[in-house]
């Protein structure tokens, strides 16, 4: 998969993301990280892109989801429809961790 990030703006492109399960899930993930997020995905060239404003994330908040992420990425480098459950078990767990992230702001 192909990160590029820059503050205000992340797109995300992977072959992966034609799996409508795959990204709604992943979809889901970058609502939960800032709702004012516009965000689109383009069929043509697999990618989400996500513009939001910079002062509604704080991205060291979110270092805790770099392990989840990093033990998910070598499936999605290789995917094969057999490990889509294990993809979609790894993006409910960044969810969950998320979750979590998001109450302790509010705490």
């Amino acid at each position: 998969m192909q990160y590029n990030y820059f503050p205000g703006r992340l797109r995300f492109r992977d072959p992966i993301l034609r799996s409508s399960e795959i990204r709604e899930a992943a979809l889901e993930v970058v609502k939960m990280i800032c709702p004012e997020a516009e965000i689109t995905y383009k069929e043509s060239t697999a990618s989400i892109l996500a513009l939001y404003p910079e002062d509604k994330v704080d991205i060291k908040s979110l270092r805790p989801l770099l392990p989840i992420l990093l033990k998910i990425e070598p499936k999605i480098r290789f995917y094969t429809p057999k490990k889509k459950d294990d993809i979609l078990a790894g993006i409910a767990e960044i969810k969950s961790e998320l979750e979590k992230i998001i109450s302790n702001r509010i705490e």
